[in-house]
This record gives C-alpha cells, structure tokens and sequence, in this order.
C-alpha cells in the first residue's frame, strides 16, 4: 500500500515546551485521515511541519517520499489554515485567478478554474464579494477553493469545519469524502469526533503531544484500548516504549493502545514486575476521547 503521509518520531520543541513528543502515523494514498485531539494538542504543530512552515527538532515527515516542506514536497499539496487570512480588499475571484496564475495557468484557465470552485464550495454569487465583508464560514470555504486551486493530489486541512453552521458542517464534510473519491489523499485535523467519524478511513487521537490512539473507521474492536493503573508506572512506561506501544498517562494510570494484543501488554506488566493495580479493557473510541479531554486519563 502506498502512502503519501509518512511521519516517524516527529518531535517539536519550544524552548522548555515539547510540543510534540515523537508522532508516528501514515496515511495511506487516496484515503481520509483525520488527526483528532483537543485544543493545544499538537494538531496545528504536526500540520505546520507537514506543510512546511516550521521545521520539526527531530524525526522525519515526508511527502511522497520527500522531506516535508522541500520544493517537491509542496508541489502535491494544497493547503488550508486554521485561520484563513488575506488582505480585506481582495475581492474573492481576484484572489483565486492571482493563486491560479502563480500555479502558471493561463488568465482564462484561472478564470474558468476559480469560477467553478468558488461554486463548489457555495459562494458562487460571491466572487465580486471583498473578503473582509465575509463571515467566518465563508472564509473557510474561500480557504478550502485556493486550497485546490492547484489541484493537488494531497489536501492538508487544519480544522476545515470550524465556524460553519450545522448545514454547513455536512456539506463541507460530504466534499472531503468525495475528494477522496477522486483519488485524491485528504488530512485534516479537528476537535470534534462525529465529524471523523463520518468521513474518515482511518484516525489518531493526539494528546499532548503524543499519539495516544489510532484505529480505522468501523475498526475500534480491533485497536482495543485498555485503561491500566499499576504501583510503578516509570517501570511500566519503559516496557510500553521499547515494545513500540502507543500511550498516555498521567500518575500511575495508563491508556494504552493494545493493538489487539491485550495478552502481550499483560505479559509486559508481568515481566516488569509491577503490581497490576486496575486493567480496564474494550474502552470504544468515544469513551476515550472523552476521558482524555474531559480530565480522565491523560
């Protein structure tokens, strides 16, 4: 299976802060994978590297197999922030035809191009319109079309849906789905777990920095969670690292990410040699998503 996505060990430190402790995940070409985690997570920090924007303090992310952030690797991608900004002056189809022709379209290419995409992405009767008389969720759909002015085979988009009304929501959720079913690859980040759950093929649960689960649409029995509390958790971390096990923890509480081999992770704890305090397994994705952002395990 091809990947276009392929991050390993990404770490990203400001000063004192570790922003990101070492994010693995790939993301199979042609599919949908959402990065899915709370506010001050590492969402934003993991896209920025991808795209280019700031550089990781260790391990690698690569873009059909070149450095994320190089001349190659930028020409797959399109791109769309978490806050969508350009001069208040610039009237929408203005915008789109100058993205197209730094993308070397012809004028009228340009033209035809960001007509269509601006119908697309619902503001066809907008294209005189100058930006700073948008709403918010009309920034974001202007946004998602110079995203795919160039047409680009990978889509990275840092929370797409927010400030969109419900309607809105699913629209733009129904569009991710079908870019993907043009063969197009699509990452996005967001902080609400239905939507994932509606488009994505596969996900990861970040969480301070760390990926503390990842799982397919439909396959969460198969990536069980476990929720561990043992006497000696430093002895416990050091077995769950060096047998390449995802996990958060905060005291002496763990969740785990089993894989499926919940006999494995129980025969770890037994040969550390630590005292079994509490073994919670089966947790569904909804639950741990909860009990890590409403202050349960972390």
């Amino acid at each position: 299976m091809p990947y276009d996505i392929v991050v390993e060990g990404l770490h990203k430190q400001y000063g004192r802060l570790h922003a990101l402790k070492g994010v693995s995940f790939k993301v199979p070409r042609g599919s949908v994978y959402g990065l899915l985690g709370p506010n001050g997570a590492g969402k934003t920090t993991t896209i920025r590297i991808l795209v280019g924007l700031i550089k990781p303090s260790g391990g690698k992310a690569l873009i059909r197999g070149y450095r994320a952030g190089s001349i190659l690797a930028k020409r797959y991608v399109g791109y769309a922030p978490e806050r969508f900004s350009i001069a208040g002056s610039w009237r929408l189809l203005d915008f789109l035809v100058y993205i197209g022709r730094l993308y070397g379209m012809p004028r009228r290419e340009a033209v035809e191009k960001a007509l269509g995409l601006l119908d697309w992405v619902g503001l066809g009767s907008f294209e005189d319109e100058r930006f700073a008389g948008l709403s918010a969720g009309m920034k974001r759909r202007l946004g998602l079309a110079q995203a795919l002015m160039g047409d680009p085979s990978i889509l990275v988009l840092d929370e797409p849906t927010e400030h969109l009304d419900a309607l809105g929501r699913v629209e733009l959720l129904g569009k991710i789905r079908s870019l993907a079913g043009e063969g197009r690859t699509v990452l996005f980040s967001t902080h609400v777990l239905a939507e994932a759950e509606q488009v994505v093929d596969r996900y990861a649960i970040i969480h301070r920095g760390r990926i503390v689960y990842e799982g397919s649409r439909g396959g969460s029995r198969s990536n069980r969670l476990a929720r561990i509390e043992v006497d000696r958790p430093d002895a416990l971390a050091l077995a769950l690292d060096a047998a390449g096990f995802n996990y958060s923890i905060q005291g002496n509480q763990f969740l785990v990410d089993t894989r499926g081999e919940e006999e494995r992770v129980l025969r770890l704890i037994l040969e550390t040699g630590v005292r079994l305090l509490k073994y919670e397994a089966g947790l569904g994705i909804t639950e741990t998503f909860l009990r890590v952002v409403e202050g349960g395990v972390e």
